[in-house]
C-alpha cells in the first residue's frame, strides 16, 4: 500500500510540475508543459511522453479502461491544439491535461465503481459525438462532389 501511495505522490508532483509550478501575471499557475512546448517539435515529444507516463503509471495502479481513455483523450486534445500555431502555445498553458488526469485517476481510486460507470458514459457520448461529425463530414463531402459535378456538367453543355 505504501508502493501505491508513493506512486501517487510522485504523479502529483509530476502533474504540478508540468502544469503548475510556476505563478505567471495575475496569479495563474503554469508549468513546464506551457514553456517547453515553446520549443518546436521536441518540447511536444517530451510533454507528451510524461503524460503517457502518468496514464501508464494510472494503468499500474488498476484504472479502468474506460478512465485510461479519457485520460488519454485528455493528452490527444491538448496535442491536437498544439498544431494550431501560436494558440496551440497558449492552450498548453491553460488546459492543464495531466492535472485532470491525475483528478481522474484519483476519483477512480476513490470510488472505482461509480467512476468506471461514469467514463464509460463519456467515451460513449465522445464516440457518439464523433460519428455525428464523420457522418456529417461525409454528407458535406457528397455535397460539395455533388456541386463540382453538376457546375463541370453545366460548363459542358454551353
Amino acid at each position: 500500500m505504501k508502493n501505491r501511495q508513493e506512486t501517487i505522490k510522485h504523479l502529483r508532483s509530476l502533474g504540478e510540475l508540468l502544469d503548475s509550478r510556476f505563478k505567471g501575471p495575475f496569479g495563474t499557475k503554469f508549468g513546464l508543459d506551457g514553456l517547453l512546448g515553446l520549443i518546436p517539435g521536441v518540447g511536444d515529444i517530451i510533454t507528451t511522453g510524461l503524460s503517457v507516463y502518468i496514464i501508464a503509471q494510472a494503468a499500474a495502479l488498476g484504472v479502468g479502461s474506460s478512465t485510461l481513455i479519457r485520460m488519454a483523450l485528455n493528452v490527444v486534445l491538448e496535442n491536437a491544439v498544439d498544431l494550431i500555431p501560436i494558440a496551440g502555445n497558449f492552450f498548453d498553458f491553460f488546459w492543464k491535461s495531466n492535472s485532470k488526469n491525475l483528478i481522474l485517476l484519483e476519483k477512480h481510486l476513490a470510488h472505482p465503481e461509480s467512476e468506471t460507470l461514469k467514463s464509460r458514459a463519456i467515451v460513449i457520448i465522445i464516440c457518439c459525438i464523433m460519428l455525428a461529425l464523420l457522418v456529417a463530414s461525409g454528407y458535406v463531402s457528397f455535397l460539395v462532389i455533388k456541386t463540382i459535378v453538376s457546375w463541370f456538367s453545366s460548363m459542358t453543355l454551353d
